[in-house]
């Protein structure tokens, strides 16, 4: 494995794998209303703030995000926001308070384009490994499925 970028050197347009897992491990989605929920803010703030989105997954008690973003100030932005409006939404659904993730996101660069498809690969296939579903297709709950997507996706170029 490459050593990590520091992040000051990071140009405009760069690709992230994003990761936000529940507080202690807690489920973050309890239904099918909470994921319909976090997919539309996902789909407002990517629109917001021009990110391009490439694979998405939700699990039950984390989300992965492959995305292309003008800036590492406009993802941490975008993010912030996205899981702000989340956290609201859940919280007074189901009365309670404080923290549902885990500290920040993290965030990976997505280095070249070989790298892209991996992480592609690697986030829709997280339902099969955890074994949510007989295959990427069949969960609803990513940018492979049949029924989805929900998000905007944008397709790779080889």
């Amino acid at each position: 494995m490459s050593p990590r970028l520091a992040r000051s050197q990071l140009s405009t347009n760069t690709y992230f794998h994003v990761c936000a897992r529940g507080n202690n491990r807690q489920s973050i989605f309890l239904d099918d209303g909470d994921r319909l929920r976090y997919l539309a803010l996902l789909e407002k703030y990517r629109s917001r703030f021009n990110l391009r989105c490439f694979a998405y997954c939700l699990m039950t008690n984390h989300v992965h995000l492959l995305l292309l973003v003008p800036s590492l100030k406009i993802l941490s932005k975008a993010i912030h926001g996205l899981h702000v409006a989340y956290v609201m939404y859940f919280n007074q659904r189901y009365e309670r308070k404080g923290h549902l993730f885990q500290d920040r996101f993290v965030s990976w660069v997505i280095e070249n384009g070989g790298h892209l498809i991996t992480a592609k690969e690697y986030v829709e296939e997280n339902p099969v490994k955890a074994n949510l579903a007989a295959s990427k297709e069949d969960y609803r709950w990513s940018s492979a499925s049949r029924d989805g997507p929900f998000v905007t996706i944008e397709k790779i170029m080889s």
